[in-house]
């Protein structure tokens, strides 16, 4: 249940005139998949330690050395998964699809695969985690149009009443907006780190978007994570998940996504299994959350890394074969099976959330994603119990006022009428038990108000505070009820 919210300010915080600017070194190797190399230079940003520097430090020169030796692969058709039907979802199988790599290249692959799992030291990563991590806290990446949803994230997640420590990862300097790392943040129980600065000049990655995930996961000084997109947001305090199951027993907890999955069976080949794995999940992973210990999962981590970073070429393609959403949604769960690490894959199937147009064509903007505990317990069937909502998933758009002023995705299309995004107050009310969209604006319109000369995305947004309330005001206060305390 969500703590009473303030009501809205409109005190307006000075500017901050401090820009930083970054240099780098071009790709200094060739080969399609060499890694580049930076000069570093630290940011204003919370330093890394000097352990976790050293331990990635090792690592990346493994992976390095295991970068794939093929050319990129292009696909020529992509892979049309289908939604599931529950009778039909209880076990993946072989998808019927393939990308044609040639026995040359599988064989390539398994080769330079094997030397990082094979590493004479990789069996005994986990065995580190208690030396190099500790406690328990929130990861997330923002910065730049990102920031503002990541804001929005942490201060419903306040509304929850949770404590838990959140690391906010940026890709790097030019991205650190120092008002908001010093000062916004930081009164919410949270803290800036750049995932440049763990990027030392003889341990060279270069991350984009996708790849910058398992980074932030893996440079997070937090034992237990649970990692959250800047636009994911906790609808109940997520502190208990780390105290019981299916947490206890596995380490890692996964989400997932509407369709089946479309892995190319020859995955497994290249990974080293004999087969294709028995007891995995029918649907592919949807990577918005995500529950993992290091101490349990550190390899699974570290392999997940090496599929992201290459991931674009090789990897992505490899495991989605280019289906919607292709990117890091299939790492994690791949790197685990691979590894046989233990896993829990919520069951509940994800709800959608959106709005019907005057054409009652139907938009999906938001997912809800369930609570695995309540997922994991067993079920008495005469029971009232349900499971509860946990994450709501606000993806398109995502919750920038800025961009949505800008978008007019606060009207109907073609219309002055106001837009709920996520529906009526009614289905909302049944799905969580109240009108989380109403809170939610309530914040939107104090940090329109508070950042609109701070966040560096608010500013030059044409009377963003003000158009800001206009919104709120004639789409919630009408029919505004008393908020869940």
């Amino acid at each position: 249940m969500f703590a009473r919210p303030t009501r809205i300010l409109t005190i307006i915080l000075a500017a901050s005139g401090l820009f930083i600017t970054i240099t780098f070194l071009h790709r200094l190797l060739n080969g399609s998949h060499r890694l580049s190399v930076f000069t570093i230079s630290p940011s204003e940003a919370n330093p890394p330690t000097p352990q976790i520097l050293a331990f990635w430090e090792t690592w990346a020169k493994v992976i390095d050395t295991a970068r794939p030796n093929i050319p990129a692969i292009e696909l020529k058709e992509v892979a049309q998964p289908a939604g599931i039907e529950p009778e039909n979802e209880r076990e993946r199988k072989p998808f019927n699809f393939t990308i044609g790599i040639s026995d040359k290249d599988i064989e390539s692959l398994r080769q330079s695969h094997e030397k990082l799992v094979g590493h004479a030291n990789f069996s005994r990563i986990n065995d580190q985690a208690t030396r190099l991590f500790s406690g328990t806290g929130i990861v997330t990446v923002a910065g730049g149009f990102y920031f503002a949803p990541a804001i929005l994230s942490i201060r419903m997640l306040r509304k929850t009443n949770s404590t838990l420590p959140v690391q906010v990862f940026l890709r790097d300097k030019s991205e650190y907006e120092k008002k908001i790392c010093q000062e916004v943040l930081p009164a919410l129980n949270a803290e800036c780190f750049v995932i440049q600065d763990h990027l030392r000049k003889d341990n060279p990655v270069q991350v984009e978007h996708y790849q910058l995930k398992v980074l932030a996961i893996l440079f997070s000084s937090f034992e237990s994570v649970l990692y959250l997109d800047s636009d994911c947001m906790a609808l109940l305090d997520p502190a208990e998940l780390f105290l019981s199951e299916p947490f206890l027993s596995t380490g890692l907890v996964s989400w997932p996504d509407y369709w089946i999955a479309t892995e190319d069976p020859v995955f497994y080949k290249i990974a080293g299994l004999p087969s294709f794995p028995k007891g995995l999940p029918a649907r592919s992973s949807e990577a918005g959350q995500l529950l993992i210990s290091k101490q349990t999962h550190l390899t699974t981590l570290l392999l997940a890394a090496y599929y992201n970073i290459y991931g674009p070429g090789v990897y992505y393609p490899i495991l989605s074969q280019g289906a919607a959403g292709e990117g890091d949604k299939e790492t994690f769960l791949a790197a685990a099976v691979v590894l046989e690490n233990p896993d829990y894959r919520v069951r509940h199937r994800l709800g959608t959330v959106g709005y019907h147009e005057a054409d009652r064509k139907f938009h999906g903007t938001a997912m809800m994603q369930y609570h695995p505990g309540d997922d994991y317990a067993p079920r008495d069937p005469t029971s009232l119990k349900q499971t509860r909502p946990l994450f709501l998933h606000a993806h398109s758009p995502k919750m920038n006022i800025a961009h949505l002023l800008a978008d007019d995705r606060v009207f109907y299309q073609g219309t002055e009428d106001r837009l709920r995004l996520w529906g009526p107050k009614e289905s909302m009310s049944r799905m969580v038990g109240y009108d989380i969209e109403e809170i939610v604006w309530g914040e939107i319109v104090d940090m329109a108000c508070q950042l609109d000369n701070t966040l560096k995305d608010f500013r030059g947004a044409w009377q963003i505070c003000e158009r800001a309330q206009r919104h709120y005001r004639k789409t919630f206060q009408p029919h505004a009820t008393a908020l869940p305390t």
